[in-house]
């Protein structure tokens, strides 16, 4: 690209970059991900110009990985771009877990998404300055790894996101556009000396394997593009078929299907199924060798057969005639101290507390709150009961799927444990009709009640 099409093309990127910005639906809200790098700070200089005139909110992120000696610096450098263009900023400091050990960029990543996911505001448009040649990067890297149409579908311009949405502006705009833009406006941004470690796989794509293809193909952006759109238009059949796949496989509970439905599809519709419907959930999707167990160890056994096969992050399980998955169940040593006055965010749900009266957790006795998790061992004085209970016989004859026990939150004040929450209480702590009371709730009750075999709080158990 010569210099003269390149200052051509730096011109054109507020118009373009407003004019995607402006496709999108609610975009009255906006926060850039600044890294201080020259990508971001080129987004970020161009939302200053474009975001005011329209009436949009802008604010920006820097998050803080504190993996490097100069991070603090960098935070400096951003909270001083940021004040010259009268931008507010929010620095997240972030600690990596297992920062020493592999895939160091992947944990980053994750945890960089984190940290933006707990700050962007409901409606807000979380913007990231992806371009075309990260997106190249990008399907060259799920190539090797040997992706599917999901996956070399590489990155899309827009999807939702937490509470709003993400947004890549830039997705079409070449590196070079970028630099071109930073020099002509005498932008200043920072370097991170590991973009330059070839040991990284990105790094290697970058530095060494995408130039060589330029050289001999210099307009490769075009057809991978194109080749980008094929892969995602074929990815949007699969989940059509997927869909209709579900809807006849599917149960009550959002996290069961049945394994007659699902077994009397050809392998490769059982493969696209379970992809589709283990993605629905939010939940990380399991390798080949996975799906192979998947396939031979859970869906071609007879009968009421049970299994369980697990991967990073998540399982799937036989039980009777039907998979459950299922994503890691609590620490049960994990124990939280609860104010009822504000929602309990827990490993495994949201707990809300509702003050009322009557057939909730006394309001005079929900002194120190903890949120805990089954043990083992646990028992409660149900009411009209003389002996205490045991737990686990209690959710036996409730029909709580044995792996949904471990989730259950169990509500303690000081030692004793006062709810099982959505099914039992301690008689000392149910209030009567007319006393002050907390309702309490878990946003997965839903999930639990509609779980075949279940039959609720059963209370008349013998000992």
């Amino acid at each position: 690209m010569t210099t003269a099409a390149s200052s051509a093309d730096a011109q054109q990127l507020p118009e373009a970059v407003a004019a995607f910005v402006n496709s999108l639906p609610g975009t009255s809200r906006l926060l850039v991900a600044y890294s201080g790098g020259m990508d971001s700070h080129v987004l970020l200089h161009l939302m200053v110009s474009l975001a005011a005139p329209v009436g949009h909110r802008l604010r920006a992120a820097h998050v803080n990985h504190n993996l490097q000696s100069r991070s603090s610096a960098w935070a400096d450098h951003c909270q001083r771009v940021c004040a010259a263009l009268g931008v507010e900023l929010q620095v997240l400091d972030i600690n990596i877990p297992g920062a020493a050990r592999g895939n160091l960029e992947s944990r980053a990543r994750a945890a960089r998404y984190g940290a933006l996911h707990t700050v962007l505001q409901e409606g807000e448009t979380l913007l990231t300055a992806h371009h075309q040649d990260d997106q190249v990067e990008t399907l060259l890297l799920r190539l090797l790894r040997g992706a599917g149409p999901l996956g070399l579908a590489a990155m899309r311009a827009s999807r939702t996101f937490g509470s709003g949405m993400h947004a890549r502006p830039l997705l079409a705009c070449a590196r070079a556009q970028l630099l071109q833009y930073a020099r002509s406006h005498r932008l200043e941004w920072v370097e991170d000396p590991t973009n330059a470690e070839l040991n990284r796989a990105r790094n290697y794509v970058r530095h060494e394997l995408l130039p060589m293809i330029k050289k001999r193909w210099p307009s490769v952006a075009l057809p991978v593009t194109r080749a980008i759109r094929v892969q995602a238009e074929t990815q949007v059949l699969l989940d059509e078929i997927a869909a209709g796949d579900l809807a006849d496989a599917a149960t009550t509970a959002p996290a069961v299907l049945r394994v007659d439905r699902v077994r009397s599809l050809s392998m490769p519709r059982q493969t696209n199924l379970l992809r589709y419907w283990i993605r629905s959930l939010n939940l990380p999707p399991p390798g080949s060798a996975q799906l192979a167990h998947i396939r031979t160890d859970l869906l071609r056994a007879e009968g009421a057969a049970s299994g369980r096969v697990a991967w990073s992050g998540a399982a799937l399980r036989r039980y009777r005639n039907y998979l459950c998955l299922e994503a890691p169940p609590p620490d049960g040593d994990c124990i939280l101290n609860w104010d009822l006055r504000r929602p309990c965010r827990l490993p495994d749900g949201v707990l809300r507390a509702v003050a009322g009266r009557g057939a909730g957790l006394r309001r005079d006795a929900a002194d120190g709150v903890q949120v805990r998790y089954r043990r083992g061992g646990e028992r409660i004085l149900l009411p009209g009961r003389a002996g205490r209970s045991l737990v686990k016989k209690l959710f036996q004859q409730a029909g709580v799927p044995p792996w949904m026990r471990a989730r259950v939150p169990f509500i303690y004040v000081g030692d004793r444990l006062a709810q099982v929450v959505g099914l039992w209480f301690d008689a000392g702590f149910l209030a009567r009709e007319a006393e002050e009371s907390w309702h309490i709730s878990w946003n997965r009750s839903a999930e639990l009640r509609s779980f075949p075999g279940y039959q609720g709080p059963v209370s008349d158990l013998p000992d």
